[in-house]
C-alpha cells in the first residue's frame, strides 16, 4: 500500500512538473510576430500564419533580421522590440526564454502605445490617439472657470 501511495505521489509530481512545463513553453518568433501585427490598429480578426506576419514585421523593420521562424523568443530581445515602439521593459535575466502568456500579458497591458506605434508604423496615417482625442469642444463642453 505504502508503494503505491508512494508511486501516485511521484506521478502527480511529474504531472504537475509537466503541466507547468507546458503553461512556461517559449512564444516562438513567428508567434510573437502573429501577436504584434493582432495587436494594431484595425485588426480585423484574421490571423496571418506565422511565416507571414514574421516576414511582415521583418519587411517593417520591426524586429531583426536574423530572427527566425521557430526560435525561441527571450526576454532581453522582446525588451528590444517593445523598446522601439516606447514600451519599457527591463528584463532580469535576458538571456532567459518568454513564454507565450507573459508576452500575451505585456502586449495586452501596453495595448494602447502599441497600437499607436503599429498605426503610424502600417502605414494608416492616423494614431489611434489622436482618433480617441475629439477635441476639445467634441470631447467635452469648455468650462466658465476663469
Amino acid at each position: 500500500m505504502r508503494r503505491l501511495s508512494v508511486l501516485i505521489f511521484v506521478c502527480a509530481l511529474f504531472g504537475a512538473a509537466a503541466a507547468a512545463a507546458v503553461d512556461d513553453a517559449a512564444i516562438t518568433h513567428g508567434e510573437f510576430a502573429v501577436l504584434l501585427l493582432r495587436a494594431g490598429a484595425g485588426f480585423t480578426g484574421e490571423v496571418p500564419p506565422p511565416e507571414a506576419a514574421l516576414a511582415s514585421v521583418k519587411e517593417l523593420g520591426m524586429v531583426p533580421e536574423e530572427w527566425t521562424l521557430d526560435g525561441p523568443l527571450t526576454h532581453g530581445e522582446l525588451a528590444d522590440v517593445l523598446g522601439r515602439m516606447g514600451v519599457s521593459y527591463v528584463p532580469s535575466d535576458r538571456d532567459a526564454y518568454a513564454s507565450t502568456a507573459f508576452v500575451e500579458a505585456l502586449l495586452r497591458r501596453e495595448l494602447s502605445k502599441l497600437r499607436d506605434y503599429l498605426a503610424t508604423r502600417l502605414g494608416h496615417g492616423f494614431s489611434v490617439n489622436h482618433v480617441l482625442d475629439q477635441g476639445g469642444d467634441r470631447a467635452v463642453s469648455p468650462s466658465q472657470f476663469d
